[in-house]
């Protein structure tokens, strides 16, 4: 089932904004998610602890995931998925559009596997 963990720029609103629309649904800011220990912590690390939880990451850090999954799948190292922002798709302030489209994810592909899936959030 898919759990979706939003990086630390990421509002905590967007959490809880969406168990309000969907209390079945998992979701978690790094800020609270494992005592926020991971709040800092480098993107291999994040990525490798989601990956050990089951839990899927939503960033808007293009400049840096998107070489490291680049580099993982070239090794075979394997990750819990990872949902691509885009600001000139979905500004990183606009709160209610990220729920939406996270809502929208969440619907569709809720009982999927999400390991090693990259996808960019659409509106």
């Amino acid at each position: 089932m898919l759990k979706l963990l939003l990086d630390e720029h990421l509002s905590p609103r967007i959490a809880r904004q969406f168990r309000a629309k969907w209390p079945q649904g998992q979701i978690a800011s790094v800020l609270q998610w494992r005592d926020g220990h991971f709040m800092g912590a480098s993107d291999d690390s994040l990525l490798a602890e989601a990956h050990a939880w089951g839990w899927t990451l939503v960033t808007y850090d293009q400049a840096t995931i998107v070489p490291l999954l680049k580099n993982w799948g070239e090794q075979g190292i394997e990750h819990g998925g990872v949902i691509l922002v885009d600001n000139r798709t979905i500004a990183a302030n606009n709160i209610g559009g990220l729920v939406r489209a996270l809502g929208k994810v969440w619907n569709a592909q809720k009982n999927l596997d999400w390991e090693n899936v990259v996808l960019y959030l659409s509106r």
